[in-house]
């Protein structure tokens, strides 16, 4: 698992939230591109479960995924479980 500090977008490109903690997985399974993780973000972010949105990280990869659940992990922080929708990419 690799921390990256990363920008949430909307599906408009509007920025959602910025300086994001995402605890990344990318599994290794015959070069598939696969990625999952979760997002450290505050209850004012707003994602939703079963939406999709686009994360740009900290080294310059951007790619899209879809919110699994969004959960309290106690006072302001919210943990978000996401799941790309196919590579994260630099443009």
């Amino acid at each position: 698992m690799v921390v990256h500090s990363c920008a949430i977008h909307d599906e408009d490109g509007s920025v959602l939230a910025t300086n994001v903690r995402l605890y990344l997985e990318e599994p290794t399974r015959d070069d598939v591109g696969e990625w999952h993780g979760t997002l450290s973000a505050t209850s004012l972010a707003p994602l939703s479960a079963g939406r999709c949105y686009r994360v740009v990280l900290d080294d310059g990869r951007s790619g899209e995924f879809f919110v699994r659940r969004n959960t309290s992990a106690g006072g302001e922080d919210r943990a978000v479980a996401c799941h790309g929708n196919g590579p994260l990419t630099v443009k």
